[in-house]
């Protein structure tokens, strides 16, 4: 399966690292910050001079002995031998804060290649795999159709993020939240949802074939075609005997 990150589309509006990005790049200065890395270190260079600038102009106009005109005189003072270390220090650490956004990228790339690793490796157990999931949720990143069949994701937090398609069978996802979550057509059969939080969560079309939805919250959910086969919907509020609803709990 491709690694493609998926935008916040039918999930509530909210800020998040992914959105942030989207943001940038319909702007062309910093789609060419992202794209020049010689860019990148011109903008840096030009901060850098300003910012030393201002040091160099506290450290001559402090004091009872300042001269009058010392705020706008040599400027050209902090090009020297003597401000070359300083200035570049300044210069590599501003270039590194302008990178954030590609390091980021990369480690999104990074936990996607991880999570796929320890699928094909049917590793079942793995406190790593939630951490990846919840952070690249945070970030508003997520996969359609990703394949999570048989994980323990026990206590997940994943609050409106969306998995359309995905295949929960057989995992374990007890008390996990997933608050306002899309999860349109996602395979739930046999999977373990006792006490999790699908409140305003949108299972249009989602099968919970034989799942346990034990005590779970489903106030608010959209369960338009939703399969509930031999589900154990104990404590939710649903009735077993209509297999579906359109409504909340």
């Amino acid at each position: 399966m491709p690694l493609a990150i998926n935008p916040l589309m039918s999930t509530p509006k909210r800020s998040t690292w992914f959105t942030r990005q989207q943001r940038r790049r319909s702007s062309p200065f910093f789609l060419l910050l992202d794209r020049s890395f010689g860019f990148r270190v011109l903008i840096a260079a030009g901060l850098a001079f300003v910012l030393l600038s201002i040091v160099n102009r506290f450290d001559n106009c402090h004091g009872a002995e300042a001269p009058e005109n010392c705020l706008t005189s040599n400027f050209l003072d902090v090009i020297s031998i003597a401000n070359v270390e300083s200035f570049s220090i300044v210069t590599a650490g501003i270039v590194y804060i302008l990178e954030a956004g590609r390091r980021k990228e990369r480690d999104h790339h990074e936990q996607l290649s991880l999570l796929l690793a320890l699928r094909e490796a049917r590793i079942s157990v793995s406190l790593g795999r939630i951490r990846m999931l919840e952070d690249l949720v945070s970030d508003g990143i997520w996969q359609d159709d990703f394949d999570l069949q048989g994980a323990d994701l026990e206590g997940i937090r994943m609050p409106f993020s969306r998995w359309r398609g995905g295949n929960f069978a057989n995992t374990v996802l007890r008390n996990a939240k997933l608050h306002a979550a899309d999860l349109q057509r996602a395979n739930f059969t046999a999977a373990d949802l006792s006490g999790a939080d699908l409140s305003g969560a949108d299972l249009t079309q989602a099968n919970f074939t034989r799942a346990s939805l034990a005590y779970a919250d489903l106030s608010g959910a959209l369960l338009t075609g939703a399969c509930f086969e031999d589900a154990d919907l104990t404590g939710t509020g649903l009735d077993p005997r209509a297999g579906t609803s359109s409504g909340g709990a």
